[in-house]
């Protein structure tokens, strides 16, 4: 890869937000087009070995799925809270990303980065993540180290340590995050903001890390009793997939777990999630002065993974912007040069999602210019729809991406607990793979009607005043030359 598209795919990375999870594509279908999409055979797809998995729930409510893969004498466990940044009352947000540092600080047994060092003194791995849905804890680790593990786990439910001076300190851990990977990134925070904006009224209108003054007033009171509520085991899915006998796993697990339950603590008032308003687009232009060059950004309201008509949208996405032979990348990166590189990016959640294309463009193209020709292009799917063999690439796309996460314990762990968690289906993964697989042309026309108008989401970052001035210079020279000196320079 040139040094240029490496530059610019590492910026581009720095200011859209992480890929959520992709879903994937295969069914029984028995026309001689459509098995020609397919990877594998329907036969194959019933081999899978998401069929092995069984299920226990204890007593006091925690919900327990065990996988065994025997491949690998390792093991991935992943517990997940039904609680994230969407579920906040107002005027607490960033709770639920405070809370997910919280828990590392220790426990009646176990010192302050305890966790951590127990794991990753074995060769393990250890981790958490919050978004706007969820709560997730994973490790992996060698299989010998499960009680170990599964100790630390109910340890830090049933003991954690929650006062003012643990608080405070990760209270500021939370606020420096902030400044360098939100506030003192070029072009995040503007992209950020701007994204809230576009779900103002929803459960999704604030920043999953929270802001600094709501951040900053957080007592232990308060996060104890975040704790109290959420942290549950009725409110907790735990997913174990590895080198494990199910039924001895089972059992360990509930010997740990049984004695967890808070249903003796007080609970805090929520208000349940709002009823979203209808969205409409919006066109901003901001100035950033860390930006090194132009970016563009369009983007579309789209249906959450809940919604039938996800599975199409998703595969509409990759047919337009999504991967390297999409048709808008290649029109505007090759046939028309407008742009340096172009990647998408879907933010989509439980209850809403915005499907977007960012681009880094030349100094010579304007916005209109693309938007036009964006405009132009969906136009034609939505009268037309598309060819087969484009929808044919992106279902066997969509189903190469779930048979590599299905090859690797953590990532399987995730499609299991995705699934219950949005679904309740432990294999929903297999019924994603069928509704990907059922999508006809004439559902990719209507979820472009429905979603991909001209309504956008139109987002302009200009960059500092020396930059604009090289760009206004380079515009009023010929092409040939400005491509040359970005080239080199950019």
């Amino acid at each position: 890869m040139k040094v240029t598209h490496r530059i610019v795919f590492s910026l581009m990375l720095g200011v859209l937000f992480f890929y959520f999870f992709s879903m994937h594509a295969i069914a029984s279908q028995t026309s001689e087009h459509d098995l020609k999409c397919h990877i594998l055979t329907p036969e194959q797809v019933n081999n899978l070995k998401l069929s092995s998995l069984i299920y226990r729930k204890l007593k006091n409510g925690l919900r327990i799925y065990i996988l065994e893969t025997h491949d690998q004498p390792i093991f991935s466990l992943r517990l997940i809270f039904d609680v994230g940044a969407a579920d906040e009352n107002k005027g607490e947000s960033g709770y639920a990303h405070l809370f997910e540092h919280m828990m590392f600080k220790g426990s009646k047994n176990v010192l302050d980065g305890g966790h951590f060092a127990a794991i990753r003194q074995v060769g393990g791995q250890v981790n958490a993540s919050t978004d706007y849905d969820k709560t997730v804890y994973w490790t992996e680790a060698p299989i010998t180290f499960l009680d170990r593990t599964l100790w630390l786990e109910a340890e830090r439910l049933q003991h954690l340590s929650i006062n003012e001076l643990n608080l405070e300190n990760q209270k500021q851990a939370v606020l420096e995050e902030k400044l360098l990977r939100i506030d003192n990134v070029p072009y995040f925070k503007i992209a950020s903001e701007f994204m809230i904006s576009a779900w103002q009224g929803t459960d999704y209108d604030h920043l999953i890390i929270g802001t600094e003054s709501e951040i900053k007033n957080a007592t232990a009171p308060q996060v104890q009793a975040f704790f109290n509520h959420y942290y549950r085991p009725e409110n907790a899915i735990l997913v174990l997939v590895g080198d494990v006998n199910s039924a001895e796993a089972a059992d360990k697990i509930e010997h740990y777990f049984s004695s967890v339950n808070n249903s003796s603590m007080e609970t805090i008032s929520q208000g349940g999630h709002r009823e979203p308003p209808v969205l409409k687009g919006k066109s901003e232009t901001h100035f950033d002065p860390l930006a090194p060059f132009p970016l563009y950004a369009l983007g579309w309201h789209t249906p959450g993974k809940r919604n039938s008509d996800f599975y199409a949208v998703e595969l509409l996405a990759d047919i337009l912007f999504n991967h390297e032979a999409s048709r808008l990348k290649y029109q505007l990166k090759e046939e028309q040069a407008l742009v340096f590189e172009t990647i998408g990016f879907p933010l989509t959640f439980e209850q809403a999602g915005i499907t977007a294309m960012g681009m880094v463009p030349h100094s010579y193209a304007d916005f209109s210019q693309i938007k036009e020709l964006v405009r132009n292009e969906l136009q034609k799917v939505q009268e037309m729809g598309v060819t087969q063999a484009e929808l044919c690439s992106a279902k066997k796309h969509r189903q190469l991406l779930i048979l590599d996460k299905m090859s690797n314990n953590r990532e399987l762990a995730e499609l299991i607990g995705d699934g219950v968690l949005f679904f309740d289906d432990p294999v929903q993964a297999i019924a994603a793979l069928n509704a990907y697989q059922s999508v006809d042309n004439e559902q990719i026309k209507a979820v472009a009607q429905a979603y991909f108008d001209d309504d956008w989401l139109a987002l302009e970052i200009v960059p500092g005043p020396g930059v604009r001035f090289v760009k206004w210079l380079m515009e009023i020279l010929p092409r040939s030359f400005s491509q040359a000196i970005e080239q080199q320079f950019i």
